[in-house]
């Protein structure tokens, strides 16, 4: 046990006999026994514990894109944005009936469900409100 160890053990044994009950002959009281356990050292990332499964190598897939289409926006367009959330920037406003082609992969931020999204010819991709979106027939 290093130094820091030394010190802990003996801070604890200190602590502890604050709270050791005074001798009192007349009474009888049942002693507990406390244990402690230190840690001496962490398990380095490269080497997990045994009792952690192993990761098992998930299999590459690439997302299968739904076709959709933008809808409910009076006619304004949709903003298709760089992130998922209001404080991303703009990369372009697309218009009401554009057809995209939209990834599985959704966040919630700012009250909002985002949906990563691509335009029909590539040109663009961002992430858009997913209640402007609806299915294409």
């Amino acid at each position: 046990m290093g130094m820091a160890g030394g010190l802990l053990a003996l801070g604890l044994c200190i602590g502890l006999a604050k709270f050791r009950p005074a001798a009192r002959p007349h009474l009888s009281l049942p002693v507990a026994t406390a244990r402690v356990i230190l840690i001496t050292r962490l398990p380095t990332p490269s080497h997990p514990p045994s009792f952690l499964p192993s990761p098992s190598p998930s299999p590459t897939r690439t997302p299968r894109a739904q076709r959709m289409v933008i809808t409910g926006t009076g006619g304004i367009g949709l903003r298709l944005r760089k992130g998922p959330g209001l404080l991303y920037p703009v990369v372009t406003i697309l218009k009401e009936g554009t057809s995209l082609r939209a990834f599985p992969d959704s966040v919630e931020a700012d009250g909002l469900r985002w949906r990563r999204v691509q335009t029909e010819d590539g040109a663009f991709e961002g992430w858009v409100a997913e209640s402007y979106l609806a299915p294409a027939e």
